[in-house]
């Protein structure tokens, strides 16, 4: 490990908002206790360094936002901006998306955002997609009864196949826009763009959005 690598990992132990799945107990309580209130929580899976969870923090005050990726580097960067900009409402949590449930509550989120998850295009990888139907379950176990999944992708093939696997568990698609950018539909958290996303525009790949819900 890098001592660039090993100086954040030892910074990241010390912020007051990032967490691991050592430091937090079973169940959503920490979260809780954290916020200093019981509110749904609004998810970004695969948060990187954060760029989402930052926004929604910034746009929503009132809300309650955790960012989960299991890169404690990537955290790293997320947890430090939230810290310079003094935003209370966002925490991080350094984990496993499979392991999700250990940490918190059934019922005890309200959204989950999934910006540019990885496509795992061959086929012996469709199970660790984060929309096969395993992933999906969980979500529906986290998520309250008014609750969505958001999904931003450059990936047609992705997109495709989550939404044939929610309507196939059951699920609704509310949204489904195969070019976000186009005529400048995009507007507040759409708008939001992440290193992938840029990277994605500049070399012409359109951006799509799929919202849906899994109950």
């Amino acid at each position: 490990m890098s001592r660039k690598k090993l100086k954040r990992f030892e910074e990241l132990a010390t912020f007051s908002n990032a967490f691991t799945r050592e430091s937090v107990g079973p169940g959503g309580k920490w979260l809780r206790d954290f916020f200093g209130n019981d509110r749904p929580i609004i998810l970004e899976l695969g948060c990187g360094k954060g760029e989402y969870s930052l926004a929604l923090a910034r746009l929503y005050p009132d809300r309650s936002i955790l960012g989960v990726d299991r890169k404690g580097e990537r955290v790293w960067k997320g947890a430090k901006v939230a810290l310079d900009e003094g935003l209370s409402n966002v925490a991080f949590l350094r984990a496993k998306i499979e392991d999700l449930e250990e940490y918190l509550d059934e019922g005890q989120v309200e959204q989950i955002w999934m910006p540019f998850p990885d496509p795992l295009p061959k086929k012996r990888q469709v199970k660790h997609r984060l929309v096969s139907p395993a992933f999906l379950e969980i979500y529906r176990r986290l998520l309250g009864p008014s609750g969505c999944l958001r999904i931003k992708s450059d990936d047609r093939d992705f997109i495709d196949y989550a939404v044939e696997v929610v309507e196939a568990h059951g699920g609704t698609v509310e949204c489904l826009d195969m070019d976000i950018h186009a005529e400048s539909r995009a507007d507040g958290l759409l708008a939001v763009q992440t290193t992938f996303e840029s990277r994605h525009i500049e070399a012409g790949r359109n951006i799509k959005y799929l919202s849906c819900r899994l109950t």
